[in-house]
């Protein structure tokens, strides 16, 4: 009789590979005695019904575990230098709706805004001074929150850094500033947004920052530029002669426009640099364009200010690489709490008693993954009527 081998054997050993997953070469290892017809089988079984999947193709093709990963198993698998991790390819499956935040969870990030500011001119200005800096230092910039309020509210630029991060800060200031009289989520104020992302103004002290494009590529989906990521096992697509990457953009605005707000909002912050639909400032536009659907839907935006850098960039990765939402749903959850507390009408009682904005973070936080009631009445107050 030929020997056989449980399927949760088989199991085991794709699980035990972690993130990278394994190819059905090295698996043959662990069962020597068990034929390939066998094995592929058992893989065909566990594909079948969705306990595993296939990643890459041909001979690099590995079968990965679908159950989440945490987040010591993808530390681990970013622990690896990316010349060693598997090559992951493109995946267009990945332009769906899910993976995305939990709906409960996408739910009580809207259930945090009691005492939301109105979202007046005065909310604008200070909006315009804490998205610009927030969202520069996520690309590198070296300005602090007071430059950025010295450049943006008086003109004064820091003399001693680059003048490429002060043009970095005032075009995300004029990029936020057409979203706010454009809301509406459309490839056109997209297109429109990137394109004030990437102006370089003709300026040859930038001429060598990346943070900027010629004026044939700003404003307009790639075609023929080829994109590379740094220090990433990701390959973006490349069709050109195609129209496919301005086709897949018009579907992933489609789709955003079919979720809720939330929703829509961390589909758009990972859908538009997964695609890398231009040829640079993709992370940028996605900041801009995740607001769009919170403004139009009544919500506080998202200013992303204070997010962890680190965080952030891991949780792309994850996403780029293994198709996990775990890091940046979390990344985003934080963030987005820490966003709304920074745009909320504090009682004055509190804040001259010290207002602990880290710990009534992190209470919101916890309320938006349980859903239990924060015990710190600092937090409770940022809670809509019907959750008190």
């Amino acid at each position: 009789m030929p020997p056989t081998v449980d399927p949760s054997e088989v199991l085991a050993q794709i699980g035990a590979a972690g993130p990278a997953g394994i190819t059905p070469q090295n698996l043959e290892k662990f069962f020597p005695k068990l034929s390939r017809s066998t094995l592929n089988r058992r893989l065909a079984a566990l594909v079948g019904n969705g306990t595993i999947k296939t990643a890459g193709a041909g001979r690099t093709t590995r079968y990965v575990c679908t159950s989440p990963f945490t987040r010591a198993d993808i530390d681990a698998y970013f622990s690896i230098p990316w010349q060693q991790r598997p090559a992951a390819p493109f995946n267009e499956a990945l332009l769906e709706t899910l993976p995305n935040i939990d709906p409960e969870r996408a739910l009580r990030c809207t259930q945090i805004q009691a005492i939301a500011n109105p979202m007046d001119r005065r909310f604008l200005a200070i909006f315009l001074i804490d998205l610009s800096w927030g969202s520069s230092v996520l690309e590198g910039g070296t300005y602090s929150a007071l430059d950025t309020e010295a450049l943006i509210g008086y003109g004064q630029r820091n003399k001693d850094k680059p003048t490429a991060d002060a043009v970095l800060v005032l075009n995300h200031k004029r990029a936020a500033e057409y979203l706010w009289a454009n809301r509406a989520l459309t490839v056109e104020n997209v297109c429109a947004m990137h394109a004030l992302l990437t102006d370089d103004h003709n300026l040859a002290e930038v001429a060598d920052s990346d943070h900027f494009l010629p004026a044939h590529q700003r404003g307009k989906p790639r075609e023929f530029e080829d994109v590379s990521l740094g220090a990433s096992a990701y390959i973006p697509p490349f069709r050109p002669g195609t129209g496919y990457i301005a086709k897949a953009l018009d579907k992933v605005i489609a789709t955003a426009n079919t979720l809720p707000a939330i929703n829509a909002a961390l589909y758009l912050l990972t859908r538009i640099p997964y695609l890398q639909a231009f040829a640079n400032g993709n992370k940028r536009t996605s900041r801009l364009a995740a607001n769009a659907p919170l403004l139009v839907h009544g919500l506080l935006p998202f200013s992303f200010s204070d997010v962890n850098k680190s965080d952030y960039i891991r949780g792309m990765a994850a996403f780029y690489e293994l198709g996990s939402m775990h890091v940046i749903e979390q990344t985003f959850i934080e963030g987005y709490a820490r966003s709304v507390v920074r745009s909320s009408n504090i009682p004055a009682s509190l804040r001259t008693l010290g207002f602990d904005v880290d710990a009534v973070t992190q209470s919101l936080t916890d309320f938006i993954n349980t859903g239990r009631r924060p015990t710190d009445r600092r937090a409770q107050i940022f809670l809509t009527s019907h959750e008190i």
